[in-house]
């Protein structure tokens, strides 16, 4: 059916406006339907309705791509199915699988991802937190040591409040080699803070920490230097957490691309 004269202006129009709501995706489809013929074929409601999910699509994927990169993860890429299962690493996959809903995050719960230095958590972690994303949830992560620096510039910046309110209103919080370095008195309040700050209109916000200790050692080292902060953070961290223990040689003795294939091929 060939579009009449007032038909092409008022289809610029629509698209003009379109695009100026920032709707980019329905003013290109509309404008493929006003091509093809199926703008004057098929019903109105069908038409307003394939626009829109097609937007919606587009919007989600806008805002996944935009929560990847405020996320800053270690490994970017990191997919949970790329993760390597072999016997040794004992993963505990019932947990993989629980955890890749994200209930955790909607019900504010902590994850303790623990093992010795290169069997993966890092990886994982990174997965979990790209997982987070694709379901429209905010990700941040820090190691413990570059947490602690941001904590002291904004500080020294006069800017702390801000830049605690920031991370704290983050939905899934990754804090990857938690205590392998000393913490001071300020280290240890700035935890304190962070893990028992409020977020705003009660968001849903969940820490997962990664680390080659587990609490009991965490609480030794926080506890020599402020024993009554220490017992507020381990309690705010663990007290409801799932734990997630890696065990295994480390994965850069492992072949992994040849591994991945190979799990692959055998599922």
């Amino acid at each position: 059916m060939r579009v009449r004269k007032t038909d092409e202006t008022k289809l610029a129009e629509v698209t003009g406006r379109l695009r100026d709501l920032h709707m980019n995706t329905m003013a290109e489809e509309l404008i493929r339907l006003d091509e093809s013929g199926e703008l004057y074929s098929e019903p109105a409601i069908d038409i307003l309705d394939q626009l829109t999910s097609l937007q919606e699509i587009s919007s989600d994927n806008s805002t996944t791509e935009r929560y990847k990169k405020a996320a800053r993860l270690y490994w970017p890429m990191a997919d949970l199915e790329d993760v390597l299962y072999i016997p040794e690493r004992h993963i505990n996959i019932a947990m993989v699988d629980k955890l890749r809903t994200n209930d955790y995050i909607s019900r504010s719960l902590n994850v303790l991802m623990s093992s010795a230095t290169g069997c993966g958590k890092t990886f994982f972690a990174c997965a979990f937190g790209n997982n987070a994303c694709e379901n429209q949830y905010s990700v941040r992560y820090f190691t413990m040591v570059d947490l602690l620096y941001s904590f002291r510039e904004a500080d020294e910046k006069g800017k702390y409040v801000k830049f605690l309110n920031k991370v704290a209103n983050t939905n899934l919080i990754i804090i990857d080699d938690f205590l392998l370095t000393t913490a001071e008195q300020r280290d240890v309040e700035y935890l304190y803070r962070l893990v028992n700050s409020k977020t705003r209109k009660n968001k849903p916000r969940s820490f997962i920490i990664c680390s080659q200790l587990m609490p009991e050692e965490m609480y030794t080292r926080l506890s020599a230097v402020s024993p009554s902060l220490a017992d507020g953070i381990i309690n705010r961290l663990f007290a409801k957490s799932y734990t997630f223990e890696i065990k295994g040689n480390s994965m850069r003795e492992v072949d992994i691309s040849s591994e991945l294939q190979r799990q692959k091929n055998n599922q």
